[in-house]
């Protein structure tokens, strides 16, 4: 609206990061893009918080640390936070990364957050390898929108937007051929299927913050958790997505 310098949008899930990062400087360039693009669940958090959650895991192997306990340290200052970040944790059972055994495979944890539309989360995803291909078992998802009026709604809608991340992180993609989509219908245009639906697990956390939105936030933490997850089983980083393109072996 009245050519804004900044197009907010693009810069989603950058911007709004509470880690205590002294040093740190966010621009974009706009570049022409051939194809139409619009709007979907989380918007430009649903990028964004994928390459910055990834590359701070990135950050915390360059230091020798793990993720979860990077991430508490760049928390300190910051009690919201650090209340829903641990939340997600007890609500795993308790963080570990792996990898481990479970059930007679080889599994690993991941971790990520997210602050979009005046809420935050925090999101734990656990995964192992199926034939090479990524398998998620379980999503701890927790969610402080300040305040709660219908925990019962709060909670569908995270499940339901956690879906719809966990699909798009391991396999919609949209391929252009000599300008054309490859995909102009469902038979060529995977979405995920009820049997590899993980179980979503949701806390409601209450900080008594102004109140934020409910509809978007379960979906951008999903595919860093995964991707983290993905990275600490295979000790391949995760760069792009979806998965499916991608065969992973077990470090």
């Amino acid at each position: 609206m009245k050519d804004p310098k900044v197009d907010e949008s693009v810069v989603e899930g950058l911007t709004e990061k509470p880690y205590a990062i002294p040093n740190r400087r966010v621009g974009f360039a706009r570049v022409a893009h051939p194809v139409n693009i619009g709007f979907w669940r989380s918007v430009g958090h649903s990028m964004n918080d994928f390459f910055y959650e990834c590359f701070l895991d990135e950050l915390a192997e360059a230091a020798g640390k793990d993720p979860y306990e990077y991430r508490l340290a760049l928390l300190k200052t910051r009690e919201r936070h650090l209340n829903l970040l641990r939340a997600a944790a007890e609500l795993s059972g308790g963080w570990r990364r792996g990898p481990f055994e479970r059930d007679g495979a080889r599994r690993a944890r991941g971790v990520a957050m997210a602050s979009p539309f005046g809420s935050e989360t925090a999101t734990v995803a656990e995964v192992s390898l199926d034939g090479g291909e990524v398998r998620v078992h379980d999503l701890w998802i927790a969610i402080d929108p300040g305040t709660a009026v219908n925990p019962l709604l709060i909670e569908a809608q995270i499940r339901s937007a956690a879906t719809i991340g966990l699909s798009s992180a391991l396999l919609e993609e949209m391929a252009f051929e000599g300008g054309a989509p490859r995909a102009v219908n469902y038979d060529a245009y995977p979405v995920l299927p009820p049997d590899k639906m993980p179980r979503v697990h949701v806390r409601v956390v209450e900080s008594g913050a102004p109140m934020g939105g409910v509809g978007e936030p379960g979906t951008p933490g999903v595919p860093p958790a995964v991707a983290n997850a993905v990275a600490a089983l295979t000790g391949q980083r995760v760069r792009s997505l979806p998965l499916a393109k991608a065969r992973f072996g077990a470090a």
